[in-house]
């Protein structure tokens, strides 16, 4: 089809093109005003694609108790409220895309975890994500110091530990939430001990608590007893150094120190009562129990004459045993004898060669030496040896002097025996420091309040003087100074004269008493070292016979103790005797062989024990004691 154009109009369709070319829409431009045909029609818009599917994510919640949780998905997060059971991140994501939930900020005091927190987003919501929150907590203990024993309950609320005896620590078995208070306290005591509680109370932090101390501390508990059979007095009853001294007549005791729960106690007997002798029944040393003991016993009876305290009248052959008790150890020969202030009586003969403790309650030990060596080594007990061990003292210190053939030792409570003075291997006469002293033979020692000893020197008719550095003086006798002649004669230091001197002993003012065995007398030095004649008649008349001073006679002394009212006991070997010296002089006799006086005698209270006697010592009350054999016997008048 052709158009026409209507004339004239040429100008106004040109114009019309350029400005439909310029719109570049030709089709609306077209002029139907002068036609009959329909203009194309337009062809359509094209659909846009859909926009994919999209989901949310979100899940449950448990245990949430505090606010500060922030959960995240990427980018994308949410702020869950304290208490909240569920949450829903804001931003869905689209279908087939990943996602991945994950704790962004941990709420105040807990600690949530995340399960089911990833995966790919299907045709639905995410609501499985599960996020379950904890308290934080924190272990609760700390340190145990002197449990002794089992029972102890520490608690924390109704959480409770049972520490074991001896630990050192504890750890409850619930953790402590932070921010949470606790207090320990002890609910249950151990047994026989007080445990306290220090820092046990607090709020629990960031961190476990292990500074938490328990303190424990043994109980103390009470020994007491009952008495049966005391009808004297001087009874005294020891426990290490607490001691109680029952009346005469009574029938319980009890010691004023108590005694730490599990601590050892050994009650003995210090000192006997006058006349009797008490024993305690049981075996010690005992462990204190958790509770006060109430059935000690002590049984007391009457004694009179000699009776065996320790060992064998007869000594066994081929030899005895030495350590044990009663009358099943043997205390051989002993010529030494001396007691401590606990009442223990010490011994050292020259046979064994051994140094026995003897207690009140009648055990025997050895000290030191041994019987397998012989001669001067120190040591420690049987480490340790002696030489011809026959005189003893006890120095203020509560160490032994052993007169040792021709040295001075010196053997501490713990039998430590170390060499004071003399050379084992020199005898003679020199007077001067240690190993440099020279001595000619030892049979007596006595010490004096401040610690000198004097000292026997037999072989060299001299009594010496040793002070506590060993420093070693002539004190009496030798005639004149250096000398060592034999003699009989008062006067003072070196002007006296004695003839083999042997047992010595010193009385609370410091005078000492040796029995001068040749000059069959016993004399008095004072002090100041004047030398004087308290009984006995002199070399000229031995004898056994009783009288006042220079009347008395004596056949060999050789022993000598203090006996009660300021009397001395003597031991007179020679004639198998026992003397007592009354403190105005006036000799009398307590025991002897019959037969054996050579002039008027006293009625004896005793018999004389068949074997030879070695020794004697006085307890603290007096009471004589007598190594005889290889027993030690008691005389109770």
């Amino acid at each position: 089809m052709q158009s026409k154009l209507v004339p004239g109009a040429r100008p106004r369709v040109a114009h019309l093109l350029l400005a439909c070319v310029a719109s570049g829409t030709l089709h609306a431009c077209w002029d139907d005003s002068s036609s009959n045909e329909t203009p194309p029609a337009s062809a359509p818009a094209p659909t846009p694609a859909p926009a994919p599917a999209s989901y949310t994510v979100g899940g449950g919640v448990a245990g949430l108790s505090a606010s500060g949780l922030v959960l995240s998905n990427g980018a994308d997060t949410v702020a869950v409220s304290s208490g909240a059971t569920g949450f829903t991140l804001p931003t869905a994501v689209a279908q087939g895309a990943s996602y991945a939930v994950a704790v962004q900020t941990q709420p105040a005091g807990e600690q949530c975890s995340v399960s089911n927190a990833t995966g790919t987003i299907a045709a639905a919501n995410v609501t499985n994500v599960a996020v379950t929150c904890a308290v934080l907590a924190h272990n609760l203990g700390g340190t145990i110091s002197g449990l002794p024993s089992a029972g102890l309950v520490l608690s924390n609320g109704s959480d409770t530990v049972a520490p074991t005896a001896g630990a050192l620590s504890f750890t409850f078995a619930t953790p402590v939430a932070e921010g949470g208070v606790y207090a320990v306290a002890v609910q249950a005591q151990p047994t026989g001990a007080t445990c306290s509680v220090g820092s046990g109370s607090g709020t629990m932090g960031t961190s476990d608590v292990t500074a938490v101390a328990v303190t424990c501390s043994p109980n103390a508990y009470h020994l007491s007893g009952t008495i049966s059979g005391l009808t004297a007095s001087g009874l005294v009853l020891a426990n290490g150094s607490d001691t109680v001294s029952p009346s005469a007549g009574a029938t319980s005791f009890a010691f004023a120190n108590a005694v730490a729960f599990e601590g050892s106690y050994s009650v003995t007997i210090q000192q006997q009562p006058a006349g009797q002798t008490c024993t305690v029944a049981g075996s010690f040393p005992a462990t204190m129990g958790p509770g006060d003991v109430t059935n000690l016993s002590v049984s007391c009876t009457a004694v009179t004459g000699l009776s065996v305290v320790v060992g064998q009248p007869v000594c066994p052959i081929p030899g005895g045993v030495y350590t044990g008790h009663g009358t099943d150890a043997s205390v051989a020969q002993a010529s030494g004898l001396v007691f401590d202030r606990n009442g223990n009586l010490y011994a050292i003969g020259t046979g064994v060669k051994l140094l026995q403790k003897i207690t009140p309650a009648g055990d025997v030990t050895i000290l030191a030496g041994n019987t397998a060596n012989g001669g001067v080594i120190d040591g420690t007990g049987a480490s340790a040896s002696f030489a011809s061990g026959n005189a003893l003292a006890l120095d203020p210190s509560g160490n032994l002097l052993v007169g040792d053939n021709i040295t001075m030792r010196s053997v501490t409570p713990s039998g430590v025996v170390v060499t004071l003075a003399g050379d084992p291997i020199a005898a003679g006469r020199v007077d001067a420091t240690g190993p440099a002293a020279r001595f000619g033979y030892i049979r007596g020692v006595a010490v004096d309040t401040t610690g000198n000893a004097y000292i026997a020197d037999t072989a060299n008719n001299l009594i010496r003087k040793m002070t506590p550095a060993g420093v070693v003086t002539t004190f009496a006798g030798g005639g004149s100074v250096g000398g060592s002649t034999a003699g009989f004669a008062d006067g003072t230091g070196t002007a006296a004269l004695f003839n083999n001197p042997i047992g010595m002993v010193i009385d609370a003012t410091g005078n000492l008493y040796v029995a001068d065995y040749l000059n069959w007398a016993i004399r008095k030095i004072t002090p100041a070292g004047v030398v004087s004649t308290l009984a006995g008649g002199g070399p000229t008349h031995p004898g056994l016979a009783d009288g006042a001073g220079s009347a008395a006679r004596f056949g060999g002394t050789t022993d000598l103790a203090l006996a009660p009212a300021g009397g001395l006991y003597v031991l007179d070997q020679a004639f198998s005797a026992i003397r007592l010296i009354s403190a105005g002089g006036v000799v009398t006799t307590l025991a002897t062989d019959p037969g054996l006086q050579t002039g008027p005698i006293s009625p004896t209270v005793f018999p004389m024990p068949p074997q030879q006697t070695a020794g004697i010592a006085a307890d603290a009350n007096g009471v004589l004691y007598l190594s005889e054999g290889c027993a030690i016997q008691k005389y109770a008048p």
